[in-house]
């Protein structure tokens, strides 16, 4: 993981399927990243509500964070403030 200085903001997109209606710059305050051979488990903590985990902008702005692309997923197992996301490794080294 890159070297990620903690808060920073993050301008959304305003095209989450959620139909999130909150502030449009979100606060990320920590990103956590657990790795097993296949995917990394990605946690994102921020100041809003779910309905922005579909939102383009915030994908785009954690996955630069990240220095490498990662998808939204698993609405289920997500809570309000941590977010569940993925990359898997093997696509990534084939790119």
């Amino acid at each position: 993981m890159q070297n990620i200085t903690f808060p920073f903001k993050v301008q959304l997109a305003g095209d989450s399927i959620w139909g999130y209606e909150g502030p449009q710059t979100v606060t990320v305050t920590d990103i956590s990243v657990y790795t097993d051979e296949d995917y990394k488990m990605i946690d994102v903590a921020h100041d809003t509500t779910w309905e922005i985990y579909t939102d383009t902008g915030f994908e785009a702005a954690i996955s630069k964070a990240l220095g490498y692309d990662v998808t939204f997923t698993e609405q289920g197992m997500n809570n309000t403030a941590w977010p569940l996301w993925k990359h898997s490794v093997k696509k990534r080294l084939t790119v």
